[in-house]
């Protein structure tokens, strides 16, 4: 039998205000960014926001703003009611952030909702609540003045969307992270976050972009930026970006806002990239936090729901700006390294200088091409290698090449030894042989070290601070988005251990979903190439001796712990066949 054809119908009025509030809403975080831009928009000095169980049980934003007048109070709640814009021609030049009158609509639809508000010249002010029933109510109560909105039980009605949020810690960072990045947009405004009984944010509210920034991400970080200011014909650059040495390995440190509104642009982002290009190493990006100004009809902050994205009338102009505007305030800047000495534009020690190509002399010359030097346990051994593992083959050390590569000689062939390579898998082995004995050990620290994190990094390293015990450190919380670092691995020594920490939160924040074996053998890795010896590191004949005797010590000699060889081999056939001796 045929089937009917399926009859087009009008939806209900329920099903789509449920459809609109997931363009809109979702999860905390996102219904957190409307609140506080109603709230920013409303002229509000002071804001507090309050979460529990990461905001899927209580949101509560308190504002000293303007207000909603009194018979304004239950049209804010309609769908596209709005008091920003009024004509199609206002939506070309948009100064405010929110505007289409969808975002208190969308949140009363998937939770329970109250609102209290006054303004100046009222002598009352208004309580507005919808509940589980969608019944609304609307009453005369006492407050000050501004408006505090309350969101609870959020996507009751819709119990797939709740199962598709994460841990109320994970969600708590998410509106942790976002507050911040808002707090950065308005220096001039005071946002203080709680969550439960603990304080995740407060900044001053002074107007001052660096104290801003150093209450979000601390007052380390900041120092370790260059301040950013420059204007070219209509567009307005200002905030600060990091030296060459604070770089991390992903992008969550880079904030961009566009007229007091954060948004997220891969333009702006590659050209901030492409102004470090030769001053940083590969798959390692800088931080920012960049304010641009210029004419809202230049841009268009209405193409995307979350109003995230943004569209330039001149793209090629704003990364040409942006290029050349961080490049001159890096050119200006005096980058200074960890500990506040300047870096010095010389070879580190302990590295050679290489003088066989042009790209050696470049790295030889300007240490920013360089890996900090690491020492290793150097055994001073003969250097004639007896095959002491399966498959390793006896062999005599007969030099170094370009300070990376181990010669050596063996029967009827050479042997090329990656030396970084072979130190990889050397401490790759003892490490993983230290955590199958209970643990690496700890260095305590006379000084503890205080290292700031991102909202987000730091919920990675409560989330996996078993684990960063179980491999030398010892940590717990110092406020704000820091950490308190009270001992560190011995195996790594205290130079490289806020390093490797900084890179390891970075990794943890990328294996959330990977199960514990998967992840901590990942971080070993980590950890036996943060301590291995270096490439450009020119070593004696008995330390290499000693290297390729514990190389043959080794379970898998061959590969390190990322899988590329260790070990190429030159046979004397391959040599005469090159040579043309034989055909």
């Amino acid at each position: 039998m045929k089937e009917m054809t399926q009859r087009i119908r009008i939806l209900d009025k329920t099903v789509t205000e449920k459809i609109a509030a997931g363009e809109v809403v979702e999860n905390p975080s996102s219904v957190v960014k409307e609140l506080l831009e109603n709230s920013m928009d409303a002229g509000a000095t002071i804001i507090e926001v309050e979460i529990e169980r990461g905001g899927k049980d209580l949101i509560r934003v308190v504002d000293n703003g303007e207000g909603i007048e009194r018979e304004d109070v239950d049209k804010a709640f309609l769908r596209h009611a709005t008091s920003k814009l009024s004509s199609e021609e206002e939506l070309l030049r948009l100064s405010t952030l929110g505007f289409r009158g969808e975002a208190l609509a969308a949140i009363a639809a998937v939770s329970v909702v109250s609102l209290t508000t006054k303004t100046a010249n009222s002598l009352e002010g208004m309580l507005y609540t919808i509940d589980r029933n969608r019944n609304v109510s609307l009453r005369e109560t006492g407050c000050a003045k501004g408006t505090c909105i309350e969101v609870r039980e959020l996507f009751y009605n819709t119990p797939a969307r709740q199962e598709y949020l994460k841990s109320d810690s994970y969600e708590a960072s998410l509106v942790n992270d976002m507050v911040s990045r808002l707090a950065l947009a308005r220096p001039d405004i005071s946002f203080r976050l709680t969550s439960g009984s603990r304080v995740l944010l407060n900044t001053p509210g002074n107007g001052v972009i660096g104290d801003a920034v150093a209450a979000v991400y601390g007052r380390n970080i900041l120092d370790n930026m260059v301040e950013v200011k420059c204007r070219t014909e209509g567009l307005g650059i200002s905030g600060f970006v990091s030296t060459p040495y604070g770089t991390r390995s992903n992008r969550n440190y880079q904030s961009f806002f566009i007229n007091g509104r954060y948004i997220k642009s891969r333009l702006i982002s590659r050209a901030l990239e492409d102004a470090y290009r030769t001053l940083i190493m590969v798959n390692r990006h800088p931080m920012a936090v960049l304010y641009f100004t210029l004419d809202t009809e230049l841009v268009d902050v209405n193409v995307h729901p979350a109003k995230l994205e943004v569209k330039f009338r001149d793209e090629n102009g704003v990364r040409g700006a942006v290029l050349d505007c961080i490049r001159s305030a890096l050119e200006k800047g005096r980058w200074l390294a960890a500990g506040g000495k300047l870096k010095p534009h010389a070879p580190s020690p302990g590295v050679t200088r290489c003088t066989t190509s042009e790209s050696g002399r470049q790295r030889a010359q300007n240490p920013r091409f360089m890996e900090e030097t690491i020492e290793y346990n150097r055994i001073e051994l003969d250097n004639n290698i007896e095959g002491g593992s399966p498959g390793l083959p006896e062999m005599r050390v007969i030099g170094q090449f370009l300070s990376t590569f181990i010669l050596a000689e063996g029967r009827e062939c050479v042997y090329l030894i990656d030396q970084h390579a072979a130190h990889e898998r050397i401490m790759y082995e003892r490490l993983i042989d230290k955590m199958q004995r209970g643990g690496a050990a700890s260095q305590p620290l006379l000084e503890p070290m205080v290292v700031d994190l991102s909202p987000m990094e730091l919920e990675a390293v409560r989330a996996k601070d078993e684990f960063l015990a179980s491999i030398g450190y010892k940590l717990d919380d110092f406020g704000g988005n820091s950490i308190r670092v009270k001992a560190v691995p011995v195996f790594l020594g205290i130079p490289q251990s806020r390093e490797f920490l900084i890179d390891l939160v970075d990794v943890l924040l990328r294996q959330k979903e990977k199960n514990n074996q998967g992840f901590k053998q990942d971080e070993i890795i980590m950890m036996a190439c943060k301590k291995s010896v270096k490439a450009n590191q020119r070593l004696s004949i008995s330390e290499m001796g000693g290297l390729l005797e514990q190389l043959a010590d080794t379970k898998m000699p061959y590969t390190c712990p990322h899988g590329r060889p260790v070990i190429v081999t030159l046979t004397r056939y391959d040599l005469e066949k090159m040579f043309k001796r034989i055909v």
